[in-house]
């Protein structure tokens, strides 16, 4: 089969660090029984069991649909194609084909000389199966010739104390034990359409009775195994132990789901309970390439299956109980890992420059060059505004200059798209933008006579700039009489300035303030003006 499966607990949900496309779907669908679901991908889709059908998404996690009217699938595998998909179908004793263009069912294989239908691989035209109920009542390993017009099933190995979990690539198969109570698992060769053992991998902690989830490269060179505590990979030639994954007593956690990219070079793992999540790991060096955590949002999801298709890893995800099965995309996750750091000063003004600075750090190999950068701000009204792109320089340094237009929070994210071969990422900074501070003055006569209209000229700035949005000011006269009148409400030029007229009908003194509110950009204003009217000449 496609991927290895594992009894799943529960994930602590988290924030995700690494920048991708990302995405999570809701499959509109409970999976029945057990909380079961297997996945499969091929041609561009992805197929995903859930009781009565298989639903089909594109490879962005788009929803395709669904071939129903289904007796309980149990597995399902995919053509590298991706044309058909098979699934097993335990209830009617069946094997389906099914054609993914058209969504439905095309040929029909008969199993019911089998009981109790389970795991499914393919290699090449070949589809193999395992089968049984119960334990001790000789479970059975069968292959089926899909290209034949009418294919029969043939029996490969039988005996085994329970329903054997198998996988297949080339020709090599493995088979867990027949002891139900054994970590072994068996190599047989099967180049003449027979199982010829080949040997037994003594798997995990000998003192261990966990038989282990399965899965093999698809060049048939390498087994990999998986145990609660972590995962293990054997050299299928010589039948030794080549290295752990992900085994770390310190950490909690448990794995729930495994499985081994198209390439046979990336190895992923779901983990259950602590905060472990998905992590990748390189096959041939063990080193840890990628994780990532559980989405938060919603209640506790766990991994109950997983697969790798072309760089992303697709896990099926379910609350028990709760939820539908969602899907949960993680984008490029299998490419190398870049890295953006970001700095920027804790402080700034509004309509002042702010300077950005940071890194793009790639993996060692690759060859340093300038790199494209997206530059995005934040305003903290929610809204925000692609910038002019960044541009790194060779070493991967950059810097980025902007000026915030309004106070308040305001962020900034930079990212990087990747490369065929390299992940992008992203990073994000936060920067405390204060208000410019506001100046008002006021210029014109001082003195005029009763009956004399007057004019007097003022400006706004905020700091040693005119205000671009051209806000208003308000202009109320105090009178010699110890009342007032709201004069008007005047719009500033786009020079800052702006001009008032009056005809004062008093004589004595008179008070012209100017006051500017402030807003989110800059402090308030105020100025006053002092005019003396007198009686005019006779």
């Amino acid at each position: 089969m496609g991927s290895i499966t594992m009894t799943a607990g529960l994930i602590v949900a988290a924030t995700p660090t690494v920048w991708a496309a990302d995405s999570m779907t809701d499959l509109g669908v409970s999976p029945s029984g057990a909380d079961h679901s297997e996945v499969a991908a091929g041609g561009g889709k992805v197929f995903v069991t859930a009781g009565d059908r298989v639903v089909v998404t594109n490879t962005k996690g788009v929803l395709i649909g669904s071939v129903t009217g289904l007796a309980g699938v149990e597995d399902v595998v995919a053509t590298p194609d991706g044309a058909h998909a098979y699934a097993t179908l335990p209830d009617s004793h069946e094997v389906v084909e099914i054609d993914t263009a058209a969504l439905a069912v095309t040929r029909r294989f008969d199993f019911t000389a089998y009981s109790c239908l389970s795991d499914l691989a393919l290699s090449g035209q070949t589809l193999w199966t395992a089968h049984g109920c119960d334990l001790y009542t000789g479970g059975v390993v069968t292959r089926l010739d899909v290209s034949s017009q009418a294919p029969q099933p043939v029996t490969v190995l039988t005996g085994q104390s329970a329903t054997p979990t198998i996988a297949v690539a080339g020709n090599t198969l493995l088979s867990t034990a027949p002891n139900t109570s054994s970590a072994d698992v068996r190599v047989y060769d099967v180049s003449t359409g027979s199982a010829i053992l080949r040997g037994e991998i003594d798997g995990d902690d000998p003192a261990t009775s966990t038989q282990p989830g399965l899965d093999i490269t698809p060049d048939g060179s390498t087994a990999v195994l998986a145990f609660p505590r972590g995962l293990e990979s054997w050299d299928l030639a010589s039948l030794t132990k080549l290295r752990d994954y992900g085994k770390n007593p310190a950490v909690r956690g448990s794995v729930a789901g495994a499985a081994v990219s198209p390439n046979g070079g990336h190895l992923a793992s779901g983990w259950s309970w602590g905060d472990r999540g998905v992590e990748l790991y390189d096959v041939a060096t063990g080193a840890l390439t990628y994780s990532q955590k559980i989405p938060s949002g919603w209640p506790t999801p766990r991994i109950l299956t997983m697969t790798i298709a072309g760089n992303d890893v697709f896990s099926v995800l379910y609350t028990s109980g709760t939820t539908n099965l969602r899907l949960w995309r993680l984008e490029d996750a299998t490419l190398l890992p870049s890295a953006v750091t970001l700095s920027a000063p804790q402080k700034a003004t509004a309509l002042e420059p702010v300077t950005l600075t940071g890194r793009l750090t790639l993996p060692e190999g690759v060859t340093p060059s300038p790199r494209r950068l997206e530059v995005t701000r934040r305003l903290p009204d929610g809204t925000s505004t692609t910038l002019r792109h960044g541009k790194t320089k060779a070493d991967g340094t950059f810097s980025i200059t902007d000026t915030p237009p309004v106070a308040g929070t305001v962020g900034y994210d930079v990212s990087w798209h990747g490369s065929a071969t390299v992940r992008g990422s992203k990073a994000s900074v936060s920067v405390d933008v204060a208000r410019q501070p506001a100046s008002l003055t006021l210029s014109g006569r001082t003195v005029l006579d009763l009956g004399e209209r007057f004019d007097f000229w003022g400006t706004l700035k905020f700091g040693d700039q005119a205000p671009a949005t051209r806000p208003s000011v308000m202009v109320i006269r105090a009178n010699p009489d110890g009342t007032s009148t709201d004069l008007s409400t005047v719009q500033v030029s786009a020079a800052g300035g702006f001009k008032i007229s009056d005809l004062p009908d008093q004589e004595g003194e008179y008070i012209y303030s100017v006051m500017f509110m402030g807003d989110d950009v800059a402090t308030g204003a105020e100025d006053a003006l002092f005019v003396t009217v007198r009686a005019g000449s006779v």
